[in-house]
């Protein structure tokens, strides 16, 4: 429980207290009491404390009501005619701590409810509107604002360990290929705790953790970025960028994300149809293999798997492996910069047809054809941003660092690797062709796979 809601907790402890000191001055008793802690009385929310209390009275279970004040009874007119209606043909004494005594049997009675209830409406809208300018001038300043702790985040802003270096981890994996789903599981097998309702880690809610703007330390107001923030970015913002297009890519949402279980499935291309190979695990403690939909070809999974793991592994050892990094790694070259700027010119393009169209300067239809074409160019340039800061797992994997560390630890470091991303660096490197082998062959024979290079 934070604070603010030990606060208002001990805040209606106290009006109960109150209440139930002017019960005894009045000599009645006390037999139930009602409370919407929590829930304004003006939100517009259904308030079940509020509707139970209602039941109560129409049913005849006590014959008066006590309440700290009238606004903690009624702040909106609909409930007010709801409660005089009650009252009058129940003939229900109101009496309040702080707000007097409320007569709804008289017309006089009544009108002063409704005044009441006027007021107390208005002080609670001027309130909301000091309320949102103040929000507004806190995003002009950049502050730092949470209702409750976010992940990887102190209450005061400051970056939180194990949890900030866990989402800069997330999103650089993420963006080398790793999927979402396997970082839910390696969070919740770390033992990291949510902050919010959710009560585990899943796919969508690390999801919204990764695309949040506020670890860039962006300001976001009103479902919008208003510019930068005063507190400790834990990524910087073309990384953010980078992450937001591609998991927000039109071909990855709205589709189940998919993460290979041995590392050719998806991958391994059958020499008969072309359709690619799914790996799958006999019964009977039969060893794995790899086939195609249409059965045309199995092979045996882990011998299959061994001879690609070779061929990748020596091409790695070679002394040219660094050039072939280099050419894996950005091989676009792209001006993050300008496609920021890019960016910007085309979003403040689509605010002013939006201008027009308001001014009636445009019609309609020149509107939509307008806004789809600059859409479809802010879509062309998100998948830009993304690919430029995607980082290539073979690329990774032949870094300089990797390189330094001889054969055994490129070995090693290869088997520490999920399925799914040596799975994606044998795709970003090979195409792997297995074809038909003579009928009655038991072993593996690697003369019946075809490996290409895509790249050199």
């Amino acid at each position: 429980m934070s604070d603010d809601q030990a606060g208002r907790g001990l805040g209606v402890a106290r009006q109960l207290e109150d209440c139930q000191a002017l019960a005894e001055r009045h000599g009645w008793e006390v037999v139930k009491h009602y409370d919407d802690n929590d829930i304004s009385a003006y939100s517009g929310k259904r308030r079940p404390g509020f509707e139970a209390m209602l039941e109560a009275m129409d049913a005849g279970e006590f014959d008066a009501l006590l309440c700290f004040h009238t606004d903690r009874l009624y702040r909106n007119m609909r409930d007010l005619e709801r409660v005089i209606d009650i009252a009058d043909a129940k003939q229900i004494q109101i009496r309040t701590v702080q707000g007097g005594d409320l007569d709804l049997s008289t017309s006089a009675g009544r009108m002063i409810a409704r005044i009441l209830g006027s007021v107390a409406r208005q002080e609670s809208e001027h309130s909301g509107e000091r309320r949102k300018r103040a929000n507004v001038q806190r995003a002009a300043n950049g502050d730092w604002t949470v209702a409750r702790r976010p992940f990887g985040y102190t209450l005061k802003g400051e970056p939180l360990e194990p949890e900030a270096t866990a989402v800069r981890q997330a999103i650089l994996d993420v963006l080398a290929g790793k999927s979402v789903r396997a970082v839910a599981r390696e969070w919740t097998a770390a033992g990291l705790q949510t902050t919010g309702k959710a009560t585990g880690w899943t796919s969508p809610t690390v999801r919204r953790v990764l695309m949040n703007p506020r670890y860039a330390a962006l300001v976001v107001h009103q479902g919008k970025v208003v510019g930068p923030g005063n507190w400790p970015p834990i990524i910087d913002e073309d990384t953010h960028h980078g992450i937001v297009a591609y998991l927000s890519d039109p071909a990855r949402v709205g589709h189940t994300g998919f993460e290979r279980l041995y590392q050719g499935s998806g991958v391994y291309r059958c020499g008969v149809c072309g359709a690619a190979m799914t790996g799958w695990k006999p019964s009977g403690g039969k060893p794995r293999a790899y086939t195609c939909l249409h059965r045309h070809v199995r092979r045996q999974g882990e011998a299959l798997d061994d001879y690609v793991t070779a061929i990748i592994l020596g091409r790695f050892q070679q002394p040219d492996a660094s050039q072939l990094s280099n050419a894996l790694d950005n091989p676009g070259g792209a001006d993050v910069a300008a496609l920021h700027a890019q960016r910007a010119a085309l979003q403040a393009r689509l605010e002013e047809l939006a201008s027009l169209f308001a001014d009636g300067a445009i019609t309609a239809p020149q509107l939509k054809r307008g806004t789809e074409k600059l859409a479809d160019a802010v879509s062309q340039l998100d998948r830009e941003l993304a690919a430029s800061t995607q980082t290539n797992p073979a690329a990774a994997l032949l870094g300089a660092g990797e390189l330094s560390h001889g054969v055994g630890q490129l070995e090693e470091r290869w088997a520490a690797l999920s399925p799914d991303i040596r799975g994606k660096i044998i795709d970003q490197l090979l195409t792997v062709t297995v074809n038909r082998s003579p009928r009655g062959l038991r072993r593996f024979d690697p003369q019946y796979v075809t490996i290409k290079w895509k790249a050199n």
